[in-house]
C-alpha cells in the first residue's frame, strides 16, 4: 500500500503578461512572433502507466500521453549560436519535473537549471507534477554567443486540486459486491435490480474474494484530476480495512493508466473513516461565493472525524471548502444515513436535498391500521404489527428527542453551509431505534430512504432505494404505505427502484448506498469555474 504525501503549494508570482522583468526592470521583447503561455496547468502523475505497481511520479521518466502538461517555446528566427537557459524555481519545485523535446529529463529539484541551443523551429517541453495544487515557476532566458542575456519569459506552474464527485454528475459505472450465498446471505435481488436498470454501467465484484465485506461505499471514494487536455480518475482507499477485506479492491480493479489509487491516514481507525461519512453537495453559492464543484462534508462522532491526514488533504484542495456535521447520535455515524442530494431539473439550482425527519416517520406509523402485520419487522426488530410501534412510548420519546436535539440542528448547519431554501429541502419520513449493541445510539428502524444510490444515466435519474417492507405481503410493494407516501417526494422524471437490501444490509446497520459506489465523469473544470476559490494561486 502506497501512502502519498500532500505536497504544499504557494503562489508563483508573474507580471501582467506572464514574463519576468529583466535586470534593468524592463520587460523584455518576445523572442518570436508570439510568447509562450504564461501559465502551465497540469495534473499530478500518480497513476501507473507501465502497470508495475509503482506510482509513475516515483519513477522519473514514466509518463503516458495524459500525464504531462506542455509548454511550447516558439521558434527563434535567428539562433546565431545563442542558447536558451531554463530554470525551475519556487516552493513547490521539489514536486515538479520538466522534460525536453526528446523526452529526457531537463529540470528537477536536484538540477534546477539547464541549457539548450536556440532553435529556429522552437520546442515543446513537458511538465510533470508530483502532487495536488503544486506550484512553481519555469523561466527561460536567451543567452547570446557572446554571453549577453537579452530576453526572458516565465510561466507559472500549477497542478490540479483533487475534486470529489457529487450526485448531479452522471454515473459512468455503478458497483456492488455480489454475494454467492443464498437466503439471508444473498443480495441477488439487489444486484439484479442494478443490472436490469443500468446494464453495462453496472459491475458486481465477488464478495467471497474480498473478505465478505459488502460495504464498498465505505471503502472507496472516487474523484478526478483535470487540466486542459488532461484527465485522471483517482480513488481514495480508506484505512478502515487496511490489510483485509476490501482493501485490495482499488489496486486490483482500478490502478493503472489514467487511474490513480491512494490512501491517506494512520493510527486508530474509527467508523468515521468510512466513506459513507464523506459526501459532496452539488454546486452551490453561499454568501456570494460560488462553489461550482460543490462542497465536501463529513460527520464527527463525539469529536472523531476523518483521519487527520485525509481531512487536511481535503481542506487543502480549497475548491470544495469542506464543512463538518455532528453525527454523534448515530450508531454507525455516517452522514449518508440522514442526507442525500437528488438531481431535479425543476429545482432552481437543479437539485433537491433529502433529509430524514423522525416526526414524519412517527406520523406515518400512526396513520396505519394498528392491526397491520409487519412480516419482516417481527423477527428483525421485534414489532409484529404497526400497533406495537404506535404503542411504544419509549420509541416515540426517543425519536422526538432525536428530531429536536440532533436532526433539527444538523439541518440548520446544512442550511447555513449550502444556503438551502425551504423549497430545496425535502423531509423524508424516518424512524430510529436504540441499538442493542451500540450503547443506545440510533439505527434505522424503517430502512433509511435517504441512504439511496443516485445514478443519472443517459438523461434518466435512477434512484435505488431500500425497500421499507412496511407491509404484510413482502412480495407486493404496491401494498406498502411507506412506499406510497414517499413516491411523490421524488422528481417526476426519476425512475425509482425499491431494492430488497433487508437482510445483508439493513439488519447489518446499512442500506443501498452503503453497499454500492459510483465512478462519475467531471462535471466542471476547476481552472475556469472554481479558480476564485484558490486565493493566491497563479
Amino acid at each position: 500500500m502506497r501512502h502519498w504525501m500532500m505536497l504544499g503549494w504557494a503562489a508563483a508570482g508573474c507580471g501582467g503578461d506572464g514574463r519576468d522583468e529583466g535586470s534593468d526592470g524592463v520587460a523584455p521583447a518576445p523572442l518570436g512572433p508570439e510568447a509562450p503561455p504564461a501559465e502551465v496547468l497540469g495534473i499530478a502523475n500518480l497513476d501507473d502507466d507501465d502497470e508495475d505497481g509503482t506510482v509513475d511520479w516515483e519513477q522519473a521518466g514514466v509518463a503516458g500521453d495524459n500525464d504531462l502538461a506542455a509548454w511550447a517555446i516558439p521558434g527563434d528566427p535567428a539562433p546565431d549560436g545563442a542558447s536558451w537557459v531554463f530554470a525551475l524555481s519556487g516552493p513547490g519545485a521539489e514536486a515538479v519535473r520538466v522534460y525536453g523535446p526528446d523526452g529526457a529529463l531537463l529540470l528537477d529539484a536536484a538540477s534546477p537549471e539547464a541549457t539548450l541551443p536556440a532553435r529556429a523551429d522552437g520546442l515543446a517541453l513537458g511538465v510533470e507534477f508530483g502532487g495536488f495544487l503544486t506550484s512553481g515557476t519555469l523561466s527561460l532566458r536567451r543567452v547570446e554567443a557572446d554571453g549577453a542575456e537579452t530576453d526572458a519569459w516565465s510561466a507559472a506552474l500549477l497542478s490540479a486540486p483533487l475534486v470529489l464527485n457529487h450526485h448531479l454528475q452522471s454515473a459512468d459505472l455503478v458497483m456492488a459486491m455480489e454475494s454467492a450465498g443464498s437466503g439471508s446471505r444473498s443480495n441477488a435481488a439487489m444486484i439484479q435490480d442494478f443490472r436490469d436498470a443500468l446494464r453495462e454501467r453496472f459491475i458486481g465484484y465477488p464478495l467471497q474474494s474480498y473478505g465478505y465485506d459488502v460495504w464498498v461505499q465505505d471503502e472507496i471514494e472516487f474523484g478526478t484530476l483535470t487540466a486542459p487536455g488532461l484527465f485522471m480518475d483517482l480513488v481514495i482507499n480508506s484505512v478502515r480495512s487496511e490489510g483485509s477485506g476490501l482493501d485490495p479492491l482499488p489496486a486490483r480493479a482500478f490502478a493503472g493508466p489514467d487511474f490513480a489509487v491512494g490512501t491517506w491516514g494512520r493510527g486508530r481507525v474509527t467508523s468515521q473513516d468510512s466513506f459513507g461519512n464523506l459526501e459532496v453537495s452539488p454546486p452551490v453559492a453561499v454568501g456570494g461565493v460560488e462553489y461550482p464543484l460543490g462542497r465536501v462534508y463529513w460527520g464527527e462522532w463525539r469529536g472523531k472525524g476523518l483521519t487527520d491526514d485525509l481531512a487536511d488533504l481535503l481542506i487543502a484542495q480549497k475548491v470544495q471548502a469542506p464543512f463538518v456535521l455532528d453525527v454523534s447520535f448515530l450508531c454507525v455515524g455516517h452522514v449518508d444515513e440522514v442526507s442525500t442530494f437528488v438531481p431535479d431539473p425543476t429545482a432552481p439550482r437543479g437539485f433537491r436535498f433529502y433529509f430524514s425527519d423522525a416526526l414524519l416517520g412517527l406520523a406515518l406509523v400512526d396513520a396505519q391500521d394498528p392491526s397491520l402485520a409487519l412480516t419482516r419487522y417481527a423477527d428483525g426488530h421485534g414489532y409484529a404489527t404497526a400497533g406495537e410501534m404506535q404503542d411504544d412510548a419509549a420509541l416515540r420519546a426517543y425519536n422526538e428527542d432525536i428530531q429536536a436535539n440532533h436532526l433539527d440542528p444538523m439541518l440548520e448547519v446544512f442550511r447555513a453551509e449550502l444556503a438551502l431554501t425551504d423549497d430545496e429541502i425535502i423531509r423524508v419520513p424516518a424512524l430510529y431505534e436504540e441499538s442493542r449493541w451500540c450503547g443506545g445510539d440510533a439505527l434505522a428502524l424503517i430502512p433509511a430512504t435517504v441512504n439511496m444510490t443516485v445514478s443519472p444515466v443517459d438523461g434518466t435519474t435512477h434512484l435505488f432505494l431500500p425497500d421499507p417492507f412496511f407491509r404484510t405481503d413482502v412480495g407486493d410493494p404496491s401494498s406498502d404505505p411507506v412506499i406510497a407516501a414517499m413516491e411523490d417526494l421524488f422528481p417526476a422524471d426519476a425512475e425509482l427502484h425499491w431494492v430488497d437490501n433487508w437482510y445483508l444490509y439493513h439488519l447489518a446497520a446499512g442500506e443501498v448506498h452503503c453497499g454500492s459506489n459510483t465512478i462519475r465523469p467531471p462535471a466542471a473544470s476547476w481552472e475556469t469555474s472554481a479558480r476564485h476559490l484558490l486565493g493566491g494561486a497563479p
